[in-house]
């Protein structure tokens, strides 16, 4: 698969209904995520992953499930090391259903999801060939200060903590605000993002013709770099 594997992909693309905040899960002491998928990052590097879905019943059956994930996660662990990956709760509501995942590092979140993940230092994404090709916003108490700065301003300080991710998710630090975040994502809080990947539609010229305006095409690595969300904090 190119996103999650499959158990998971299953969960998140049978949703017919977002879940809403009151009935998720709640994380530490105030965070209760906003989104279907979250992941909160701890000091340790472990992650959280909480999914929230409401199924169609129609389609899908939640002990099937449930027995589906049991399986990927034993055989995950089988390959890679006892509680790499690690189920901390499965719960179901009728059709509404909330997994609760916790990877023992960022290589093994990325792994278990096949899907792009870092958490480390500015000068180690660079060095993995990350370029930060993107406009930033600086985050002063959980909001947006002033306008877009450069990856210059980015770069100041090279051993600043960043992650950087696919969206769409929520991201939350168990440690440590944020310090910057691309322009395609939104700030929550002042330690969670909503990683939403959203940027606003460009218009461009398409000639030949007498002024007629298109969606610009995109290959799919410029749509990639597009929807990689860069966070970083301190």
């Amino acid at each position: 698969m190119t996103a999650k594997r499959r158990a998971v992909a299953l969960l998140l693309g049978a949703a017919v209904t977002m879940a809403g905040g009151c009935n998720i899960l709640e994380q530490q002491e105030a965070w209760t995520p906003q989104e279907a998928d979250a992941i909160s990052i701890a000091s340790d590097g472990s992650v959280t992953e909480i999914v929230q879905e409401t199924l169609d019943e129609s389609y899908y059956d939640v002990a099937e499930l449930e027995s589906m994930i049991n399986a990927e996660v034993s055989e995950y662990n089988s390959e890679n090391g006892e509680d790499s990956v690690r189920i901390e709760s499965f719960s179901s509501e009728g059709t509404a259903v909330t997994l609760e995942l916790r990877y023992a590092s960022p290589e093994d979140y990325a792994e278990f999801n096949n899907t792009e993940f870092y958490c480390g230092t500015i000068i180690n994404a660079q060095l993995e060939g990350y370029l930060f090709d993107a406009d930033f916003y600086r985050i002063k108490d959980g909001a947006i200060s002033g306008g877009t700065v450069d990856t210059g301003t980015v770069f100041e300080d090279m051993s600043a903590q960043a992650v950087i991710v696919q969206a769409s998710l929520e991201v939350h630090l168990e440690e440590g605000e944020v310090t910057f975040i691309s322009s395609n994502a939104e700030m929550i809080s002042s330690d969670t993002v909503n990683a939403n990947g959203e940027q606003e539609e460009e218009e461009v010229l398409v000639l030949p013709s007498s002024a007629v305006y298109g969606e610009k095409e995109t290959t799919y690595e410029e749509q990639k770099a597009a929807n990689r969300v860069y966070i970083l904090y301190e």
